[in-house]
């Protein structure tokens, strides 16, 4: 940025960015350090034995570093957030959201979920204890980098799932937002034909999806509009 003051502030804004990003995976470090500790420590007890939730607590004083650490964060985002009229970034900002991000598959790598299988089973429990009657809306909610992505691809990937379900889909949302897009690709995971006319698409997927036991994953979604779905 030619502007002094605009580049001062870009330059503060990537520094408590990376700081939230270092917070994240110090997080996820220590509980991955805690779990991998305590799988040491039962090894000799049985193979069957979960690992105890006791013993992945955090200390208080981990929990007081991070904190303080993300409070200082906060307060620097939300100086930054009111200096944002005064440079008029308003119109950059704006645009910036039709930025196109990076499209995710359903494809798992095994060595994400390490660890993780307690909140898979969990999730899975819920897909498949519903009784299919009515539509059933599962979230996966939280902070960018915490694996809800990987989370979604272990269960959409479980046998116990695929057995379950007599259709899958898995879409990338992601921005901008295009329903036309959206529904073109939900067609094409279930083996039909597309064209350019949202009205017909949509009729089509629901003749091809009614009485059907079904599961879509819509990953990477950012809008806010509860209308738009």
């Amino acid at each position: 940025a030619s502007n002094p003051y605009v580049s001062q502030w870009l330059n503060e804004l990537q520094d408590a960015v990376d700081g939230a990003e270092n917070l994240i995976e110090e997080v996820n470090y220590e509980v991955l350090r805690l779990k991998v500790e305590s799988q040491h420590q039962n090894l000799g007890e049985t193979s069957n034995q979960q690992v105890s939730d006791c013993n992945l607590c955090l200390s208080d004083d981990f929990f007081l570093n991070i904190k303080e650490k993300l409070e200082e964060t906060i307060e620097t985002l939300e100086e930054l957030e009111k200096q944002i009229g005064r440079l008029d970034l308003t119109k950059y900002l704006d645009s910036g959201k039709q930025e196109i991000r990076e499209s995710s598959t359903s494809v798992v790598d095994e060595s994400d979920i390490l660890g993780r299988q307690n909140e898979i089973e969990g999730l899975i429990g819920r897909l498949l204890s519903e009784d299919g009657k009515n539509l059933t809306v599962v979230p996966v909610v939280g902070m960018g980098g915490v694996g809800k992505t990987t989370l979604a691809k272990a269960v959409y990937n479980d046998e116990k799932v695929k057995n379950h379900f007599g259709l899958k889909a898995w879409i990338c949302v992601s921005e901008p937002y295009d329903i036309l897009r959206i529904t073109k690709e939900l067609l094409q995971e279930v083996g039909l034909t597309v064209d350019n006319n949202l009205n017909q698409l949509q009729v089509k997927l629901k003749e091809s999806l009614k009485g059907k036991k079904f599961l879509i994953v819509l990953d990477d979604v950012w809008n806010e509009n509860y209308k738009e779905w």
